[in-house]
């Protein structure tokens, strides 16, 4: 079926140009094959993806059908062996495509994965501030990652609820202290430190591509300002994990709406409390 709308297409590492029939990624040669998998702890298999993938889908294919009377296609494709992962919108369906080549990268888990996936759905969903290219229709890159911790990866969490997760030794003092901070029971307190580690685990995928310039971490937050809010471009790649950072902060409920033209409406605003959006990309 002919797309209404061009493929919008992720890029974890590149400020890319983002005109109407040009890609943000390059085109280049980054694969990851199916005998690539990495060997370490925690590593995305087969079965993961396919879970992931699935769980998202099953969340949010309601609600597609709600919001937009439309079919969500999640086209998950293990052996593609391409480091991507874009979503688009047809006459009668919305779709996230997800490659094998992307879980299989090194630094990737089934935490960062669902985080990705969550992304690209936030283009559908996260609402306002929404870019202006495309005819408007995908939130912006910070948006989507602001959703993809605020919203997002809390209802993945409640879905498998019943999954046993051991969070090792590692968990820096920082994560501990920050959640904490903010949530005082112990279901939401394992979710906020559970997707705090996701960020990072994405944020040690983002260091460990090839490009990849400046170490991104927590203790190093992007402190500029921006004059106006960054709604066509992607933010930098450490303002992207202070954007996810923040969001794994915001209490506002998973369940509150968020609003295609009110960008406030669904999100913490309060700037003199944690959990905001950084004004590294956006400005209130």
């Amino acid at each position: 079926m002919k797309s209404t709308l061009v493929t919008l297409y992720l890029s974890f590492f590149l400020i890319g140009s983002t005109h109407a029939k040009q890609n943000v990624i390059p085109e280049n040669d980054f694969k990851n094959p199916l005998q690539a998998r990495p060997k370490y702890a925690g590593a995305v298999n087969e079965s993961d993806f396919n879970f992931v993938s699935k769980t998202l889908h099953k969340i949010y294919a309601p609600k597609i059908l709600e919001k937009g009377g439309l079919k969500f296609i999640m086209n998950a494709n293990w052996k593609d062996d391409t480091v991507n992962a874009y979503a688009t919108r047809e006459v009668d369906s919305w779709s996230v495509h997800i490659a094998g080549g992307i879980a299989r990268a090194k630094g990737m888990t089934k935490d960062s994965l669902a985080l990705i996936i969550c992304h690209e759905i936030g283009h559908h969903l996260a609402g306002a501030p929404r870019t202006f290219l495309y005819e408007g229709w995908p939130s912006a890159e910070g948006q989507a990652d602001y959703w993809a911790t605020s919203k997002c990866m809390k209802k993945y969490y409640q879905e498998i609820f019943h999954e046993e997760v051991l969070l090792d030794h590692s968990i820096p003092n920082k994560v501990i202290t920050d959640c904490t901070a903010i949530y005082k029971t112990s279901p939401s307190l394992k979710v906020c430190i559970r997707s705090m580690m996701a960020s990072l685990n994405f944020a040690d995928f983002l260091n460990a591509l090839p490009g990849a310039k400046v170490v991104i971490s927590i203790e190093t937050p992007d402190t500029r300002q921006v004059k106006g809010t960054n709604t066509n471009d992607y933010p930098r790649p450490q303002c992207r994990l202070d954007t996810l950072y923040q969001g794994t902060l915001c209490e506002i409920d998973s369940n509150v709406l968020t609003s295609d033209e009110d960008d406030k409406a669904g999100h913490c605003i309060d700037t003199n409390k944690p959990g905001t959006r950084p004004r590294c990309w956006y400005k209130p």
